[in-house]
């Protein structure tokens, strides 16, 4: 079965805030790419154009944005989706220093950090704390902890699965 990506990457959201002085201001510029991970001759990954997929397809976004402007960015929020159609790979969200992941699983209202948990009402009406599973991850977000400096540039990614 073939899909398109296109309709697969509406939904990615960037926020950054800052003070500016003196008419200064951070302006980012980004992008989100879309990456078929295929396997070559000596059975090492690459990564291709995702133009089309399969089911069972391994895929992986990578979030990239520049602050242009001409101060730094602070409070930068990247937030790339999984898209319909697609399951999270656990612990395949970029994870270093100063860009933790933190998921949702309620179409991007709330965020926690890994494992995130929910809470049913089981059979006896108590409620019962339930670990989410890969398949429930809607959004993976990153906060940046310090700055975007004028120039510089931040890179997130993540991967899915085509079901």
């Amino acid at each position: 079965m073939r899909r398109s990506l296109t309709a697969a990457i509406l939904f990615l959201i960037l926020a950054a805030t800052a003070s500016s002085a003196f008419g200064q201001a951070p302006s980012l510029s980004g992008v989100m790419e879309a990456n078929k991970i295929v396997l070559d001759e000596k059975n090492r990954e690459i990564a291709v154009p995702a133009e089309k997929v399969y089911p069972l397809d391994t895929l992986e976004y990578t979030l990239r944005y520049r602050n242009i402007g001409s101060a730094p960015a602070s409070g930068v929020t990247l937030i790339g989706p999984v898209p319909a159609g697609t399951v999270y790979l656990d612990r395949t969200a970029t994870d270093v220093k100063g860009l933790h992941p933190i998921f949702s699983i309620d179409g991007g209202k709330a965020y926690q950090e890994a494992p995130v948990y929910y809470v049913v009402i089981n059979e006896k009406g108590e409620e019962e704390r339930k670990e989410a599973t890969p398949d429930m991850i809607t959004h993976v977000q990153w906060i940046m902890g310090e700055s975007l400096d004028v120039g510089h540039e931040v890179t997130v990614s993540y991967r899915v699965q085509v079901k």
